[in-house]
């Protein structure tokens, strides 16, 4: 019974599918021998791969608990950044912005059901890949390197967020296989990563998919993870040997960073648009794919519902149905507006004020866009009820074609604007400061407003402590995207973000003494999901839960 329940999570195929990036209708479930058998049965395997990213759900399991939801939530709340409304208090969700979170939160239980029903799903697909009859020899080796590239990623978040796993290269390998250090782990996903890398094409044929750029982009950014959780000590005080990154070269890792996110900035053809905001509104993907190197994808396809659901927390509050607004169960901190300086466009259209149901509206591509009211004018700006996030934006609910819960809008994973701050750190570790900070600039030069300068904006930015610069410069570009969790804890400053905050810095400031009472060190880790442990006895729990 225990083996059977192990593996449910295992055995489901594909559930939903979107045009382009998922363009095949969803099937039932057949054994391996019958089903890897042509063209059109490999394409629905792969469309499988990649749908646990914003799945709505798995076999039946789950509600949108990756980057369709649960993880907007899970990665983006606790930090400098974005804490939980004050009063706010629905068990799944009000813990991720308090770090009140424990292994029974179901968002842990789904985000680990998900991410390996994706690796089996993975490895299913290319135990089978060559026994199948397919007219495109190059289109099998593309599959087999976007399947390698997915496995890759997959056990990479599932890593990030919980240290040492399982890892799984066969389907349906050992349910009762133990945690694998973190050499091991991430060995696997370099490869997976690098084979990806060397074998995808410089773009794919369809839309949304993984291609070369990609996969270095990744693979730059997984470098710079690991060479700066060693150099900063990441995990030394919990004494728990299975995260240790002991393991890691630094030096090592940091010069192929360089290496690799070179390669990207210099021959990927992706750029920063022109239009910063254009990278976060429900309608404009056109645009955002030509800096996005990959995405959470949405649709507007009505008939698969292949949505993103950013009405909890991404959104300016405000009324769902009338203007588009959201609920405001993640708010800024006080702290995330003052990293900000005037001339910075990012600050006054990542940070706003409500969208009252009198709105004005601006149009984009005949799309209407109802605007938040702006704060950067009060005195007092973050001390607000108003004061609420406004990265993301969905249109007009009138013109909207899928529910309004969801919208159709793609959520950024990785930027080129995220590969350049990359190649900065890259660059300053390999011993190149005034590089590392004229890449910087480069980001920084598009958030320009007019009649600013960039040498401004540089002075005002400046810190004799390159990283400390380079971390508020990746918070101001980057906010909001899932990226500050991460970031905090590879270089060691969750502790110190978080015993900084003020609550008396801001309206939503008011929950920092819960923040800071809930928060310990361990937490850099989540817990082990208390299913699993139950489950497979030889997982060992991170320590502190």
């Amino acid at each position: 019974m225990k083996n059977i329940i192990a593996f449910v999570l295992l055995l489901g195929l594909c559930s939903s599918c979107e045009e382009d990036f998922l363009e095949t209708a969803p099937y039932s479930f057949s054994s391996p021998e019958n089903f890897y058998s042509n063209d059109a049965e490999i394409e629905l395997a792969i469309t499988a791969g990649y749908s646990v990213i914003n799945d709505a759900s798995v076999m039946g399991n789950g509600n949108y608990d990756t980057f369709g939801r649960g993880l907007l939530f899970m990665l983006n709340g606790g930090t400098d950044e974005s804490i939980t409304k004050e009063g706010f208090g629905n068990t799944d969700y009000a813990p991720w912005g308090l770090a009140s979170f424990n292994s029974t939160n179901k968002f842990l239980k789904y985000n680990w059901f998900y991410w390996y029903a994706g690796i089996n799903r993975l490895n299913l697909l290319l135990e089978n890949l060559d026994g199948a009859e397919m007219e495109d020899e190059t289109r099998r080796e593309t599959v087999r390197a976007e399947a390698r590239f997915l496995r890759g990623l997959y056990h990479m978040y599932l890593a990030k967020m919980f240290g040492a796993i399982p890892t799984y290269t066969e389907s349906l390998a050992d349910p009762e296989k133990a945690r694998q250090p973190l050499n091991e782990v991430y060995e696997l996903i370099i490869e997976d990563f690098k084979y990806a890398y060397e074998n995808l094409d410089h773009r794919s044929s369809k839309t949304g998919r993984a291609n070369k750029w990609t996969a270095g982009g990744f693979l730059a950014e997984l470098y710079c993870y690991l060479g700066s959780c060693k150099k900063f000590g990441v995990g030394n005080d919990l004494a728990f040997p299975l995260n240790s990154f002991d393991w890691v070269d630094e030096d090592d890792m940091y010069a192929k960073a360089l290496v690799v996110a070179s390669d990207v900035v210099d021959n990927s053809g992706y750029r920063l648009i022109d239009q910063y905001d254009y990278l976060f509104r429900a309608t404009t993907s056109s645009y955002q794919r030509e800096e996005c190197l990959f995405m959470a994808e949405g649709s507007d396809d009505i008939s698969n519902q292949r949505i993103n659901i950013w009405v909890n927390n991404l959104l300016p509050q405000g009324n769902r149905d009338l203007v588009g607004g959201g609920y405001g169960w993640l708010r800024p901190t006080g702290e995330i507006y003052y990293k900000y300086t005037d001339g910075d466009f990012r600050r006054d259209h990542n940070l706003v004020g409500v969208i009252p149901n009198n709105a004005d509206y601006e149009e984009i591509d005949g799309i209407r866009y109802f605007i938040p009211n702006s704060i950067s004018q009060l005195p007092n700006p973050t001390e607000f009820n108003s004061y609420t996030q406004g990265k993301f934006r969905i249109q007009d609910p009138k013109q909207k074609t899928v529910v309004n819960y969801g919208t159709e809008g793609s959520f950024p994973l990785l930027r080129f604007a995220n590969v350049l701050l990359l190649k900065a750190e890259a660059q300053y570790f390999t011993g190149n400061e005034l590089e590392a900070r004229n890449t910087i600039s480069i980001v920084r030069n598009r958030a320009l407003e007019d009649g600013y300068t960039l040498s401004s904006l540089n002075s005002a930015y400046y810190n004799s402590d390159f990283v400390e610069e380079l971390l508020d410069e990746r918070s101001r570009e980057l906010a909001f995207e899932c990226q500050r969790r991460f970031d905090l804890m590879r270089f060691n400053k969750f502790d110190e973000a978080i015993n900084g905050l003020d609550v008396s810095n801001g309206r939503w400031n008011s929950v920092v003494a819960e923040l800071k009472s809930n928060w310990s060190s361990h937490k850099i880790w989540f817990p082990l999901p208390l299913e699993q442990t139950e489950i497979n006895q030889n997982l060992e729990q991170n320590p502190g839960y």
